[in-house]
């Protein structure tokens, strides 16, 4: 008699109520699956078993019934794939929560607009603004394509809306600042008249009547309207934002995500946490600047407890693709005057670049034993940013820093090596390349295109890959937290079109295991937490999910058709859409 027939002899034999009673019973099986542990000692299993929000047995279906009692919960997978819950390493949560509350960036239609502006006032209490919108950010290059396609530029109607928000300001922007659109009640807020809004240095559209459209232009309307909108939405409205928002996360398998948000979010986390309702775990990022502060308070690099960690800092050298301000060697393809700016901490008042000045926060920050994530897109600024890395191992020391590049997003191929040889984690979101290749390659030219989103030479270069997805998004750009869309773009370099045929460089393509590796376990690594996280192995945190195909047997293609059934965090499931 094999092993596995002697156990099931055994289970026939005792009741499962006894079998629990000497082992100690699980408060939750998942068994009857294909599990892809992402765990080297033990790659695959049929079965897991979690008591007190940690896994106790990772195995054979009839391992792991042995500790099935009365009261333990049993989730038949029929099958299906079971991962370790995904590791976002990159969200801006507070935004998100905005952005999902209410945008239009999307938008194609009038009939969209107010079916959107319908759905938020339904849920908002009389006063309270609308904001945000980013309309026209896919006029010029449609979602999911590959670049060269359009549609109808569109502009928000604000006359559609005016009965629906006659109690709600609405202060909406176009993706890039040029444009504005307001209602009559935004209008009277700012002391203006609704019927003929006029004021020095801007321009009200008005229809072939002489009525106001609602869009505003001129330099003077943002600071207008943006003195009399609110600078922070009440307590009750951000707390439903963050449910809404947590529960988008668990929907699509996310279990924990590194956030860089605001003081108050991190208070609402903690309100939730203490009332056994924070769904997701959180690792939480403070600015840079703001290092000596946690500094002072005794603050290190991976403080805090399964639900919430602290420790770390962001800091930002240039800006982003999307608006043409990341910093580069070379002008753009398209702007031959401009090479992208570098931020704040790396310039003086007037601009003007400091050197040394940005370094030294991060040698301060260091030495205060803090972790480091650094925003870097454009080729010159990844290079420097690593110059900066060698001259921190210089002064403060090799150690086990885990210094973040955030998005890696450009690199010179001569700077590539160096990403291994100084131990850095790549902290890369890979839809970027889905979204971002619609106009790649007209701003910065092929060339330096072969090292945009370098997954597998980063990989190959030793360096951790990690993954994410800056959810949500740009104010040109929307990134949904869903890892199928990155898990799909790194495996295919493709948009989600499915072009262009064969993928975008396609040599740069890495494996479903590799993705799913950046996703989990190495997400986790980022977070100096890759003991409690990431794979699925006793003693570590129950967080897990069940999807709808297999991601290791299917066709690219189908990626984009997956689905999550099950969210487990902690032993408790947070999401379940299974039919049985």
């Amino acid at each position: 008699m094999n092993r596995r027939t002697l156990l099931a002899a055994l289970l026939s034999t005792f009741p499962a109520a006894c079998a629990a009673v000497g082992m100690g019973e699980a408060d939750l099986i998942v068994r009857n699956a294909r599990v892809w542990t992402v765990d080297p000692a033990n790659p695959t299993a049929e079965a897991v078993a979690i008591r007190d929000g940690r896994i106790v047995r990772v195995g054979y279906n009839d391992e792991v019934d042995l500790l099935r009692g009365i009261d333990t919960r049993v989730i038949d997978a029929d099958g299906h794939l079971v991962l370790p819950g995904f590791v976002d390493n990159h969200v801006h949560f507070a935004s998100a929560a905005r952005f999902l509350e209410f945008n239009v960036m999307n938008v194609a239609t009038q009939e969209e607009f107010a079916r959107r502006v319908e759905d938020v006032v339904a849920r908002l209490a009389p006063g309270e603004w609308i904001l945000g919108g980013f309309w026209g950010a896919y006029d010029a290059w449609a979602a999911g394509s590959a670049g060269g396609r359009s549609r109808e530029p569109f502009t928000p109607d604000a006359s559609r809306v005016e009965a629906l928000t006659a109690r709600h300001p609405m202060f909406l922007r176009k993706f890039d600042g040029s444009e504005y659109c307001v209602n009559r009640a935004a209008l009277a807020a700012a002391g203006l008249d609704p019927e003929d809004p006029r004021a020095e240095g801007m321009e009200f559209g008005r229809d072939a009547s002489g009525r106001p459209t609602g869009i505003v232009t001129g330099e003077g309307a943002r600071e207008l309207f943006e003195a009399f909108s609110p600078d922070a939405f009440s307590p009750a409205r951000r707390l439903a934002q963050t449910r809404h928002a947590l529960a988008e996360a668990s929907r699509h398998g996310v279990t924990t995500f590194s956030d860089m948000s605001d003081d108050e979010q991190l208070e609402i986390y903690a309100l939730l946490r203490s009332a056994g309702q924070l769904d997701v775990r959180v690792h939480f990022r403070f600015p840079l600047e703001r290092w000596a502060e946690l500094a002072e308070r005794g603050i290190r690099a991976g403080d805090g407890d399964e639900w919430i960690r602290t420790g770390s800092l962001k800091g930002h050298i240039d800006g982003i693709m999307g608006t043409s301000t990341a910093r580069f060697f070379e002008p753009y393809s398209n702007d031959p005057e401009n090479r992208g700016r570098w931020r704040k901490l790396m310039v003086d008042e007037d601009g003007n670049f400091v050197e040394g000045q940005f370094l030294q926060y991060m040698l301060d920050a260091d030495a205060a034993g803090l972790q480091l994530t650094v925003h870097a897109i454009g080729d010159e600024a990844n290079h420097l940013l690593l110059n900066y890395l060698e001259e921190l191992n210089r002064v403060n020391g090799p150690r086990d820093r885990r210094f973040r590049l955030v998005h890696a997003q450009v690199i010179a191929p001569a700077d590539v090596p160096r990403l291994g040889e100084l131990g850095v984690v790549a902290e890369v979101q890979p839809f970027h390349l889905a979204d971002d290749m619609r106009w790649m390659e007209e701003r910065i030219g092929a060339e330096r295109c072969r090292g945009a989103y370098a997954f597998k030479s980063i990989a190959e270069s030793g360096a951790v890959l990690c993954f994410g997805t800056d959810w949500p998004g740009t104010s040109a750009s929307e990134y949904p937290i869903d890892p199928m869309l990155g898990i799909y773009a790194a495996v295919t370099r493709q948009a989600v079109s499915g072009e262009p045929n064969g993928g975008w460089f396609p040599d740069e393509k890495i494996s479903v295991e590799e993705a799913i590796h950046a996703y989990t376990w190495a997400s986790a690594y980022a977070n100096f937490e890759e003991d409690d996280k990431g794979s699925l192995a006793v003693g570590k945190l129950g967080d897990l999910v069940v999807l709808s195909k297999d991601l290791l047997a299917i066709p690219p293609a189908e990626i984009l058709e997956t689905e999550v059934l099950v969210t487990v965090v902690g032993g408790r499931v947070v999401y379940d859409a299974m039919k049985r």
